[in-house]
């Protein structure tokens, strides 16, 4: 059995979701990046997905067996949940039906702080729905797991560039250092 068909076998994918005004999150919406990404926006729903532990555990166990094949699993566990969040991204817009949307924006993306996660993951009451923690370092666990918020408005709203390319910290950012990126 190949390493893909490993994951696919061993993941189960979940998300949890909830709606909010938009000022009702004053505590989380940190950083003049997320402002400006939910400017013309009244409200939001907040999002967690994950592959679950057993992702994590595959990746692990590939990793000790053969370095090419844990980032293999790795690079392939992180396609799969990006996957998962545009899946869940279309059931969650669903919900609303003549509204428009921003793309989705997480804890990390340009000066929103990592440390907003835990209040981000009370507010879904993620741990218990589905089983998302917070690192005391910011990250979450299982690690193939994603908060991001995304923008509701009444009127539709102009096109944004995103990424690198509106970034505040693409200069000194670690991802670009590595060669990677964070959306």
């Amino acid at each position: 059995m190949t390493i893909s068909e490993l994951l696919q076998k061993s993941i189960t994918p979940k998300y949890c979701w909830k709606y909010f005004l938009k000022n009702e999150l004053e505590d989380i919406l940190l950083g003049e990046d997320i402002q400006n990404h939910l400017a013309q926006c009244e409200a939001v729903c907040l999002f967690c997905a994950t592959l679950g532990q057993q992702a994590d555990e595959l990746i692990r166990r590939a990793q000790v067996k053969d370095i090419s094949e844990g980032f293999t699993a790795d690079t392939l566990a992180s396609n799969f949940i990006e996957e998962f969040c545009d899946k869940a991204e279309k059931e969650i817009i669903s919900h609303f039906p003549g509204k428009y949307f921003t793309w989705r924006f997480s804890p990390g993306y340009g000066d929103m702080p990592l440390s907003v996660q835990g209040k981000f993951l009370s507010k879904l009451n993620a741990e218990k729905r589905i089983g998302v923690h917070v690192h005391e370092s910011g990250l979450l666990i299982p690690l193939k797991s994603v908060t991001a918020v995304i923008g509701i408005s009444e009127k539709p709203l102009p096109v944004k560039k995103k990424g690198c390319a509106i970034c505040q910290l693409a200069e000194s950012c670690t991802y670009r250092k590595k060669g990677e990126h964070c959306n």
